[in-house]
């Protein structure tokens, strides 16, 4: 190796470069200076997928080299000399039994070859730099040592420029496994409090895939409507599934990613328009292996993919939403029973402390009469003892039945406990209430009766009061010899 070349590649392996693609340039324009009429290029050698890419080429035309070129792995001059099949330098290639059979030597003859491969420091052979000269005898040993520098000098950039990027990237992930902790972490005490935790997931979505808009949607018969978003006010949204695209989600369990939402059925173009979507996720949310619902998460500008570590964190999140939606329908279960009486299907004295007061209010605006009456079933507690409380629970039960079945669809039937109920009756007068009452009485089953009280609202007193004067009235009936109606005075 002349002085100069020696010069040249101390220079070259102690300069810093911007990236391994800056440090590649370098090499082969110097290389080009040193070996003019060579053709020069830097190939990555890709085992995994059996390619051989041209990364960066001077001179290759003539040869039919350019960048970007990719060839079978078989096909290429450097397979066989990183493998030590073939010599690193070869200057008559025809008489070279395997080189001369390669791809490459078939479609544009070379008469020597010098290559020397790219090894990181756990010994893996990824790239080949090397030369082609159409003349054999065109290398000197020299040369190969020169290239061997100058390759040590690639390999050093290449494994620089990963480690900084597998860095860049494990921080990236730690980033956002943190980030994503945090939401579900978020999430998790809504969810401990016994909150309605559906808002929280969608707001947990957004944090963690980045994007500012997520609904989340459950089953509607067919569709799957949203129970809960963030980022957008919308009225609820309807999804139909369809099974070529978004239906993996809804019925295959399965991830579904719309790169372009603008073009893709998945999403209603209405949709698309109200939250600007451009790429959209659809996560399903499982519950004892069925589908509960669907996350959906929306972003404004395009992406190509979910980074994987999103997705995981989206996948947890999931979980977190099925449970979420437990809760919600455990609490409507809770909320629903507490309004309407287990036993009898019919409203429960709460629901009257609160429909009451409304409907007193209504009749003030509207001038109109309203009655409150007090029923009791007579003689409950004997016929409890002749024929046992469970025979009891049925008398009450179709006592109920019947008697709602002789009331408007306006009026309200409230079971107070035991045999008492309470019936509010908007729009009766008292000579038209104690009529109602009368009939209603007349349906009671098994041959047993009812007492009852009623009295007409005076437009003035409070709900308590009203109450208080149609339980005179029913300790009135009573007092009697029951069997009766008594209106209060």
């Amino acid at each position: 190796m002349d002085v100069g070349a020696i010069k040249a590649a101390a220079v070259a392996s102690q300069a810093s470069y911007r990236s391994f693609a800056d440090a590649t340039r370098s090499v082969l324009d110097l290389l080009e200076r040193l070996l003019p009429g060579t053709a020069l290029y830097l190939a990555h050698v890709d085992r995994a997928h059996a390619v051989h890419r041209i990364v960066d080429t001077r001179g290759g035309t003539p040869l039919g080299l350019r960048s970007n070129l990719a060839t079978p792995l078989e096909d290429s001059y450097d397979l066989p000399m990183i493998e030590g099949r073939a010599p690193r330098v070869c200057n008559d290639i025809a008489a070279d039994a395997v080189l001369r059979a390669v791809g490459m030597q078939r479609r544009a003859p070379a008469g020597s070859y010098l290559g020397v491969p790219l090894e990181l420091s756990d010994g893996a052979r990824v790239a080949a730099l090397a030369a082609l000269s159409p003349l054999p005898g065109a290398f000197r040993p020299d040369d190969e040592q020169l290239f061997s520098m100058l390759a040590g000098v690639l390999a050093y950039e290449l494994e620089r420029e990963t480690n900084e990027r597998d860095l860049k990237r494990l921080n990236d992930t730690l980033r956002d496994h943190a980030r994503g902790m945090g939401a579900l972490g978020r999430v998790v005490r809504v969810l401990g409090g016994g909150e309605d935790a559906r808002r929280a997931v969608c707001r947990a979505a957004c944090e963690m895939a980045g994007a500012p808009i997520a609904f989340l949607l459950e089953p509607s018969g067919r569709d799957f409507v949203s129970t809960a978003m963030s980022g957008v006010e919308l009225a609820p949204v309807t999804i139909h599934p369809r099974p070529d695209t978004s239906g993996r989600a809804f019925t295959a369990r399965e991830s579904h990613f719309v790169a372009d939402a603008r073009t893709d059925p998945a999403l209603a173009a209405a949709l698309v328009q109200a939250t600007s979507a451009r790429s959209a996720l659809f996560e399903p949310v499982l519950r004892d292996g069925a589908v509960a619902g669907v996350l959906m998460v929306i972003w404004p500008l395009p992406i190509e993919s979910v980074p994987e570590g999103t997705a995981s964190m989206l996948r947890l999140l999931a979980a977190q939403a099925a449970v979420a939606i437990e809760h919600a329908s455990l609490r409507t279960r809770v909320d629903t029973l507490a309004l309407t009486d287990t036993l009898t299907g019919v409203a429960t004295r709460r629901t009257l402390g609160e429909e009451l007061p409304r409907e007193l209010a209504r009749a003030r605006r509207n001038e109109l009469p309203v009655a409150l009456a007090l029923i009791d079933l007579d003689h409950l507690g004997m016929f409890n003892a002749l024929h046992g409380e469970r025979e009891g629970d049925r008398l009450i039960k179709e006592t109920a039945s019947l008697w709602r079945n002789e009331l408007r669809e306006v009026d309200l039937l409230a079971r107070l406990g035991g045999g008492r109920f309470a019936l509010v009756l908007p729009g009766c007068d008292l000579g038209a209430a104690v009529e109602v009452l009368d009939r209603v009485r007349a349906a009671t089953p098994r041959g047993q009766t009812a007492s009852a009280g009623v009295a007409r609202w005076d437009a003035e007193e409070p709900a308590e009061l009203l109450v208080l004067r149609a339980d005179g009235a029913l300790v009135g009936a009573k007092q009697v010899g029951r069997d009766v109606t008594i209106a209060a005075e």
